[in-house]
């Protein structure tokens, strides 16, 4: 294989115009693999509840490590 036929194999054809769900400021290696994502998502859980299960899990961790150290 020649050096030329190896470049025009690597080549991928470009879309004559981006979908229209990717913004313009998007990288072209991203282009046409976004979707729009939903409105209902940004409202879905209010700021608080994710952190709130954050802190649980850091203090059932931390307490298991001290029951762990106070029991050996």
């Amino acid at each position: 294989m020649t050096a030329e036929q190896l470049i025009t194999t690597r080549e991928r054809p470009v879309p004559a115009s981006p979908p229209a769900e990717t913004p313009e400021c998007e990288a072209s290696t991203c282009a046409g693999i976004s979707t729009p994502e939903a409105v209902e998502l940004h409202t879905a859980w209010p700021g608080w509840i994710p952190l709130l299960v954050i802190a649980v899990l850091v203090v059932c961790c931390v307490g298991f490590a001290i029951g762990r150290i106070g029991g050996w």
